[in-house]
């Protein structure tokens, strides 16, 4: 690590200085005007995590785990998780055995800045929740951004500027999340995040704001059916799960909403 980068992680780390969490869940917030900091020194579990905006959360000191769309997945310091728009998830903040301390920046982007750069960055996945490493350009930014909002008296179209900063740095390196073009798209997405949930028409129609005979109709016009978009979700995560997890058989069935392994196993081979 270079002394330029190792001084902007220290600044980072400055600015995360306290606990600052947002007092109502992220996904009920309408402004961003504020610089959001997480840091513990015990081992916290926070179950039910959702957020309604592209986030990012810069891991500065001790590691986080993650468990969602169906995978439990580790990260380091020095790693900035992308999350897409309408993640869900389980997290456990860990303090680093050195130190003792877990410590993290939380920042969400309006969905209009979101927008902005994608026309710029066009993403190549939807919905897609990515990692990277928090290399010195991506660090300046999110400093940048960090403390302009954190001194709390910036106009806004400064405080916008700065995060547009941060998402043409994500775009520029691929990591940059795209909201769903199609209805097969919506359902996907709402299946990658939750596959081990019971989906069925009623319940997805009301999470995309709409009605089961209207889902199924433009699901139709595209070429394709709810069912069929259900299972060729979950038969490409469990793939995932048991050729780079390690899972078992019975484990990525019911990781992925299957009650048989039989029918599951069935459902791979037919796949």
């Amino acid at each position: 690590m270079s002394e330029a980068h190792h001084h902007m992680l220290e600044k980072l780390r400055r600015l995360a200085a306290k606990d600052n969490r947002p007092t109502v869940p992220p996904s009920g917030l309408g402004s961003y005007s504020t610089l959001f900091t997480f840091v513990t020194r015990e081992r916290e579990r926070i179950a039910g995590s959702a957020f309604s905006q592209v986030s990012i959360v810069a891991i500065l000191e001790g590691s986080k785990e993650i468990v969602s769309m169906g995978r439990q997945r580790h990260f380091a310091a020095g790693t900035v998780l992308v999350l897409p728009a309408g993640w869900s998830g389980d997290v456990v903040n860990d303090p680093d055995p050195q130190t003792g301390v877990y410590r993290a920046i939380f920042i969400t982007f309006p969905e209009e800045l979101a927008r902005r750069a994608a026309k710029a960055f066009p993403p190549t996945q939807i919905a897609s929740q990515a990692d990277l490493p928090l290399d010195p350009l991506l660090a300046a930014a999110i400093n940048h951004a960090g403390e302009g909002i954190a001194g709390g008296n910036m106009p806004i179209p400064l405080i916008e500027h700065r995060l547009l900063e941060i998402l043409m740095v994500l775009g520029m390196r691929g990591a940059l999340p795209g909201s769903p073009e199609t209805t097969a798209e919506a359902v996907r997405a709402l299946v990658r995040w939750q596959p081990d949930r019971p989906w069925t028409a009623d319940l997805i129609a009301a999470e995309l704001g709409t009605s089961n005979a209207t889902l199924r109709r433009r699901l139709s016009r595209e070429g394709t059916a709810l069912r069929a978009v259900l299972a060729s979700e979950r038969v490409a995560l469990a793939t995932t799960l048991l050729a780079e997890d390690g899972l078992s058989l019975r484990e990525a069935a019911l990781a992925t909403g299957y009650r048989s392994p039989r029918r599951f196993a069935d459902r791979l081979r037919s796949a």
